[in-house]
């Protein structure tokens, strides 16, 4: 029986569920769970495998408005699958402004998501600034709805400060600051850390976690070259089982959301892994 509560979601693209607003970046590198298959066939799999809802994942380089937001809330609406989740717009070197927030929060409120998800390195040096965090509470108590701070992967060269990746000193930033965290297994992964750890220590914030699996790569002898990042659950080397295990017994109420690179088929399967480990 899965955990009373806790909600399994997985992670769409907003040009997934509306084809029609795909530019040629999108093409190229969108998610391919819903692929060709007409949205009720594929919504349908998805209820079946005990996918419960979704977390929205804003474009990064496809212009959106609340027109297309609309629609993807009558999408969802017929299909009957919830948002439970908006995810901001990733880019590689702008900072995350407060009118970019502000207009997150008034998006998940129109889709009646209950999280906002936010890169903390996205923040930068704000996340030290008063004021700033000052007016990220008083939009989470406006709108009733919380941040989940997303730890990031630690890279070669990691910018903007180790309290990113760091699993302590991401923690211990957003403890301070009166934050939640969106625990994202791959990025802790691939920092070293220890992902049933790192969850025991923050239980009490975690309010979503970006659940996929992933493995190292060893080439001629160097260490990582390429990484193997937000694969189907069981092909990598994390210890899923034993994690959706502590979640069960530590009560976890939050947001499971699959974000795994994979097809329609894979996203079910994992799905049922999920369950199955939760027995």
């Amino acid at each position: 029986m899965l955990i009373e509560h806790m909600k399994i979601s997985v992670g769409l693209f907003l040009t997934d569920i509306l084809p029609h607003r795909r530019r040629l970046f999108n093409k190229l590198v969108k998610n391919k769970i819903l692929g060709k298959k007409p949205h009720e066939d594929a919504f349908a799999s998805m209820k079946k495998a005990g996918i419960e809802g979704i977390e929205l994942f804003l474009p990064s380089f496809a212009k959106f408005t609340f027109d297309d937001i609309k629609e993807v809330r009558e999408t969802v609406k017929e299909h009957r699958m919830p948002i439970f989740s908006v995810h901001q717009a990733l880019r590689f070197f702008s900072k995350t402004r407060i009118a970019e927030i502000t207009k997150l929060f008034h998006i998940a409120d129109m889709l009646s998501a209950k999280v906002v998800v936010l890169h903390l390195s996205l923040a930068g040096k704000q996340i030290f600034d008063k004021e700033y965090k000052e007016t990220l509470h008083s939009l989470e108590k406006k709108y009733g709805i919380k941040i989940g701070f997303e730890n990031r992967e630690k890279y070669a060269i990691t910018p903007g400060g180790k309290h990113n990746w760091h699993a302590d000193l991401f923690s211990d930033i957003i403890k301070e600051n009166d934050f939640h965290i969106t625990l994202d297994t791959t990025h802790l992964g691939a920092a070293k850390g220890d992902i049933i750890a790192f969850f025991k220590k923050n239980k009490d914030r975690i309010v979503n976690i970006h659940l996929s699996d992933y493995k190292e790569h060893i080439l001629n002898g160097s260490l990582r070259p390429f990484r193997y990042k937000h694969l189907s659950l069981g092909k990598g080397q994390l210890p899923i089982k034993a994690f959706i295990k502590t979640l069960q017994k530590e009560n976890y109420k939050g947001l499971v959301t699959m974000e795994i690179h994979t097809d329609l088929e894979g996203i079910c399967e994992s799905a049922q892994i999920i369950k199955n480990a939760a027995k």
